[in-house]
């Protein structure tokens, strides 16, 4: 036994040994002819390729550094390495070479390549948005930072993955664009799939994603490197390898303590395992703790790695500083960033009111011609907003569609007596990305006709449409119990729209906070720039209701409507909350809270935390080998 612990031992220093004594040279160091091969591909004469074996990273690294063009260097036609053909080849008074000198971490001509690691680089969603905001502050930061985009979208070109961006989220780069390096990981993208994994699917996740991560490195080593994704799995290489800084922008927590009250035995105290038997049932649940137990405790680890980490919102930073207090106790940044949501400003709302649409607008928006027109379309080219509950959102189980159509039923059965035109109408407007929002969207269908429910449907509509039913909804609404950020939310109040959300996570706690003019007591249910409403279905009900109201009682504290509640509250109890001047001063309240979302704050807080990694980034190389420190 003695014998196999040694053995085991030695092989587990022996890897441990190769991870930061070899592959550190291999990924930064070239051979020691690297200049004499460089030198003889510029001086050929057409280009040829480069030969460079297994230092593929180290001499890509070498060539961007030095080049003009450092886009050039990608490996999206296949890895072999070419010298740029129009200037870098052309070597004139020697520049290229003379560029790819060795420097010391303090030489102010050094330029820094951030490594982006955002696999799902092309897909275009929220947290695109981010990656291409936090390139674009990082290219405007300094002439001399690089931007890698590790990506495993090997489908798509650089050229199309950039035009995407800038048609997507009108993200422009100009001449930046030649220094974005698309560098395409074609190996282990599967790894990091939930559905590669058919059991122990976070632990594959962690061993994917680092798997992913040594494949980056190996095509090309960054000096700062980027997490925009949320692949903590890939802390542990980038770290032990390159010794670099790590900043990590985290969307959501991937394990939460919440996790744990949902298994028969939720810890190893006394208490939880005293009805512990020794049955395959209760085995295989006390199992389960351990395994959930490990990825914790490894999830806090791999986060104690991370130099800087920025969250998307108050419901994130809590769960984060809980869970990675490692970072707190060594007083490492762990701030909130609001993600990008556009430009947020007047630019959206020029030559209109918040609560008017021009008819102009409301004509082109409608698509109504000079002569025709009628319904809700006269109504806005009146300069009003028609009767509509909005609802954007995937239609997707979480986003709690059916909790709504239940309640709006409710309400309506409730008040059989109020005037219709005083009831707004339900408008679900959502994308169907998969076969399973396909069958989603049926069934919820199915159940608006079983409630003989008028709702009506806006299936995988253009953006145009979006603002079209942005700039005649009066109310828009969000379900979902604890969504992280709710960029959905943000589009209501930039718009006008009044939100009428669950009362959780950042749709709460971030986007309708109440503007700070707001001096009036309300209850927990208002302030001055929406509703809130919770259910009895939400997680953390606690069972209770008020003896007065029949609100639903959280942490003996705070008490909320249900949805149906709600709507009777302020459409039949006390109508005067959603008058036209109440609901004037919410959208100029709203208007006022959007800012902190905008492009501009995004950019100016990550380039204030740049100069912190580009600081990091200088202690970490002094303590490198000293041949690695100048590569």
């Amino acid at each position: 036994m003695i014998v196999f612990l040694l053995v085991v031992f030695a092989v587990l220093y022996g890897l441990y040994q190769v991870l930061v004594a070899v592959l550190p040279r291999l990924f930064l160091v070239p051979p020691q002819n690297w200049r004499t091969k460089i030198q003889k591909v510029v001086d050929y004469s057409k280009p040829i390729y480069l030969s460079v074996g297994n230092k593929r990273s180290a001499f890509r690294r070498r060539l961007i550094l030095a080049s003009a063009k450092p886009s050039f260097y990608t490996n999206f036609v296949n890895n072999k390495i070419k010298i740029e053909p129009t200037k870098d080849w052309k070597n004139e008074n020697n520049e290229f070479m003379d560029a790819m000198k060795r420097r010391g971490h303090d030489d102010p001509q050094r330029n820094l390549i951030y490594g982006f690691f955002h696999p799902y680089a092309n897909n275009g969603g929220g947290g695109e948005r981010v990656l291409w905001q936090a390139v674009q502050a990082t290219l405007m930061a300094g002439d001399n930072n690089i931007a890698a985009i590790y990506t495993t979208n090997v489908e798509a070109a650089p050229l199309e993955i950039l035009a995407k961006v800038r048609a997507k989220f009108d993200i422009e780069f100009g001449s930046d664009e030649k220094r974005i390096v698309f560098i395409y990981l074609r190996k282990y993208g599967t790894f990091i799939d939930a559905s590669y994994w058919q059991h122990f699917t976070i632990l594959g996740q962690f061993l994917g994603s680092g798997a992913l991560a040594l494949e980056a490195m190996y095509e090309l080593s960054p000096d700062i490197f980027v997490d925009t994704i949320g692949l903590p799995g890939s802390y542990f290489f980038v770290s032990l390898i390159l010794k670099c800084p790590i900043l990590s922008y985290v969307h959501y927590p991937v394990l939460q303590l919440e996790m744990f009250r949902k298994l028969k035995f939720p810890d190893f105290g006394l208490q939880s395992l005293k009805w512990f038997q020794w049955s395959f049932g209760d085995l295989k649940e006390f199992g389960k703790l351990c395994y959930w137990s490990i990825l914790y405790y490894l999830y806090v680890y791999l986060g104690s790695l991370v130099d800087v980490t920025l969250t998307n919102g108050t419901w994130t930073q809590n769960h984060i500083t809980s869970i990675w207090r490692l970072n707190i106790r060594m007083e490492k940044c762990v701030e909130i960033c609001y993600p990008p949501c556009g430009d947020l400003d007047s630019k959206s709302r020029k030559g209109r009111s918040l609560s008017e649409s021009p008819k102009s607008i409301a004509r082109k928006l409608a698509g109504v011609g000079a002569g025709g027109g009628s319904g809700d379309d006269d109504f806005l080219a009146r300069g009003g907003r028609s009767n509509i509950m909005l609802y954007i959102a995937q239609f997707r189980p979480e986003k709690r569609h059916s909790l709504l159509l239940d309640e709006y039923a409710k309400f309506l059965k409730e008040n059989k007596r109020v005037s219709s035109r005083k009831i707004p109408s339900l408008v679900f407007l959502g994308s169907c990305r998969t076969p399973e929002d396909t069958s989603t969207l049926k069934t919820l269908q199915r159940e608006a006709k079983d409630l003989e429910l008028d709702v009506k449907f806006v299936v995988d509509c253009s953006y145009e449409e979006v603002l079209e039913w942005l700039s005649k909804a009066k109310y828009g609404l969000n379900a979902m119990w604890n969504e992280h950020f709710g960029i959905g939310v943000v589009e209501y109040l930039n718009n006008g729209v009044i939100p009428i959300v669950h009362a959780s996570a950042g749709p709460y706690l971030d986007i309708v906070t109440g503007y700070k003019e707001d001096v009036e007591d309300h209850p927990a249910w208002r302030n001055n720039t929406g509703f809130f409403f919770k259910d009895e279905l939400d997680p953390d009900f606690s069972g209770k209701r008020s003896k007065t109201n029949g609100f639903l009682v959280f942490d003996d504290k705070y008490r909320f409507p249900t949805f149906s509640q709600l709507l009777t509250e302020i459409l039949v109890n006390e109508p005067s909350l959603v008058g036209d001047r109440e609901l004037d001063h919410m959208r100029s309240n709203g208007a006022h809270l959007v800012e902190k979302f905008s492009n501009k704050a995004f950019v100016e807080k990550w380039m204030k935390h740049l100069v912190e990694v580009q600081y990091l980034e200088k202690v970490y190389r002094e303590r490198r080998d000293g041949i690695e420190s100048v590569y």
